[in-house]
């Protein structure tokens, strides 16, 4: 489906505020109601719209914030998805990147505080793939934009010992 310059303006509306109305959209725009309920619904219906949703950080499930530290991990054999696999289920894990050059993946990791992000470096670091591993704490954060991008590992890369993920 081809975006137009109108699908494209309400698409960065709604990614700013997912619950604005139709009206709100017409207003911003300068469009009608029925004009921008039209563009929606067609995006609804061709899936570049899947879903509205509203997230909620539930008390004591939500992901720590503090202190945020980069792992740079060369691997012994090119394996990212499973050593990714090892770490999807990380509360402290916000992203996970397979990268080229001399660093095979790059994670990024939010936690409390500093010692969390030792304990995440040293089960990470003691990953059978895993080779060797650099940390960079994050001192300022400039600019962060999300992408929404959320990947989840193909079962035959989840590695277990007696059951358990390792």
């Amino acid at each position: 489906m081809r975006l137009t310059s109108t699908d494209k303006m309400i698409l960065e509306l709604l990614r700013e505020d997912g619950r604005r109305s139709i009206t709100e959209i017409a207003s911003i725009i300068g469009l009608s109601r029925p004009t921008v309920r039209h563009h929606v619904d067609r995006l609804v219906r061709e899936k570049v719209i899947r879903r509205f949703t509203v997230d909620i950080d539930a008390p004591g499930e939500s992901r720590p914030s503090g202190v945020r530290a980069m792992f740079d991990v060369r691997l012994r054999r090119n394996v990212c998805g499973m050593v990714f696999s090892s770490i999807s289920n990380w509360s402290e894990l916000v992203s996970a990147w397979s990268t080229s050059g001399s660093t095979d993946m790059r994670v990024l990791v939010e936690a409390a505080d500093q010692s969390m992000i030792e304990d995440l470096r040293d089960r990470l670091a003691r990953h059978p793939e895993v080779a060797s591993l650099t940390t960079t704490l994050v001192l300022k954060t400039w600019c962060e934009r999300i992408s929404g991008i959320e990947e989840r590992a193909p079962e035959e890369y989840l590695i277990t010992r007696k059951g358990e993920p390792v």
